[in-house]
């Protein structure tokens, strides 16, 4: 049996001289057309690794990715969901804090405008007082 080019490699299949096998096709004889795993370096080896690769068995490998590949954008479109559900919620307490600096704000001021105002009145009462003690010791 005749083997020909290297079409792709395999991680899961290694060869006795150690290397990673490749997917080759057989180019002669009865079985032409059938891939299998041989070694990279024919026909430069001793090794004979040999191992056919069944169709089906490929078929049900590329679904079971397909399958898997489909589990995780399930999953990726999910947390995307959370993630973006959690933005709004953020965004939401972020305007919540924000009106609330802005009423501390307004309150802050209003207290403010309130104590000077305190403070004008004390002002205005000592210098009053002050006035009423000059007259009273002026006429007496």
């Amino acid at each position: 049996m005749s083997q020909g080019s290297v079409n792709s490699t395999n991680s899961k299949v290694r060869c006795s001289c150690g290397r990673i096998a490749v997917v080759r096709t057989v180019r002669n004889g009865s079985n032409v057309g059938t891939k299998f795993y041989g070694c990279p370096m024919w026909p430069n080896t001793s090794c004979q690794l040999f191992v056919p690769i069944d169709d089906k068995n490929v078929v049900e490998d590329l679904q079971l990715k397909l399958l898997e590949r489909d589990t995780t954008i399930a999953e990726l479109e999910m947390i995307q969901k959370f993630n973006e559900d959690k933005i709004k919620e953020l965004k939401k307490e972020k305007k919540s804090l924000v009106d609330e600096v802005e009423t501390l704000k307004t309150e802050m001021w209003q207290q403010k405008l309130s104590s000077t105002k305190q403070y004008t009145n004390q002002k205005n009462m000592s210098m009053a007082l002050f006035i009423a003690l000059i007259v009273v010791v002026i006429f007496m």
